[in-house]
């Protein structure tokens, strides 16, 4: 089965599409269609030169190259984590914990599953490694970002609660446990309504890509499968890693509340 290629009259005449949305969406009162815009034109660019260069990573087979696209797409991520938070933390704390938080995970799993599990030859194998590491950074920057952004925002707004329980005798981390758990359940609610809808609802991504691609369902299935298990894991791990991280950090080492460390983004 041969794959159908597209060509770039096919996107433009597609993109009309996008533009009529947006007037549309602007028409409706929707105040933000030139983010809309912009999104879209963000997203072409950027996933033509990743085409391009990805291309030349493959060719060159070289495991620094594939290094350092993989040191981008983290540095990225954790720059837009810290982007979409409404409250951040001074001194550029909150890409260092987006930043760790998504790069353990990602890398810990990505490794791993490609030693272990895939076995590629060599185990940095371009095809595998990157696009592999690509939709782990995707999904785990979304629900990190949430964790974080819901954690800071009811640490300001829950401020006289929080200090209450600390009046009462309370630790730092029992006066926050609720908002954790709220911070958790915003973060983990969208990726565990994905993995509920996979396979009856919606078709994911890379099963997709690789059907399109003429490959065998039963076999674009099983990837599918060990990507969703990646997902969830990296996920679960890096939320719980930066939402712990940055509640020790609404605290100084005598358990007191110090939201002067919160800035609000522009």
């Amino acid at each position: 089965m041969n794959m159908i290629t597209l060509t770039y009259l096919d996107l433009l005449m597609l993109s009309s599409l996008v533009v009529l949305m947006g007037v549309i969406l602007a028409l409706n009162g929707f105040t933000h269609f030139k983010q809309y815009w912009w999104a879209n034109v963000r997203m072409v660019v950027q996933l033509l030169f990743m085409g391009v260069w990805l291309s030349w990573v493959f060719f060159a087979e070289n495991w620094i190259w594939v290094a350092l696209v993989g040191v981008i797409m983290l540095l990225a991520a954790g720059y837009e984590i810290a982007k979409r938070q409404h409250y951040i933390f001074k001194g550029g704390y909150s890409i260092i914990i987006g930043l760790f938080s998504i790069s353990l995970t990602a890398l810990m799993l990505l490794v791993g599953v490609l030693i272990f599990i895939i076995e590629p030859e060599p185990w940095y194998q371009a095809q595998y490694a990157i696009p592999l590491l690509g939709m782990l950074l995707g999904n785990s920057m979304t629900a990190i970002g949430l964790g974080l952004d819901n954690l800071t925002r009811n640490a300001v707004q829950l401020k006289p609660q929080i200090e209450a329980q600390l009046a009462l005798g309370k630790t730092a981390k029992q006066s926050m446990l609720f908002i954790r758990q709220q911070s958790l359940h915003t973060a983990m609610m969208p990726v565990i309504n994905m993995l509920v809808a996979a396979g009856i609802i919606s078709l994911p991504g890379m099963m997709t890509g690789q059907i399109l691609a003429g490959a065998d369902p039963t076999e674009a299935v099983k990837y599918q499968i060990l990507v969703m298990f990646l997902v969830a894991s990296s996920t679960a791990m890096g939320t719980l890693i930066a939402v712990h991280f940055a509640s020790r950090r609404l605290f100084d080492s005598r358990q007191r509340l110090l939201l002067d460390g919160l800035i609000k983004s522009k």
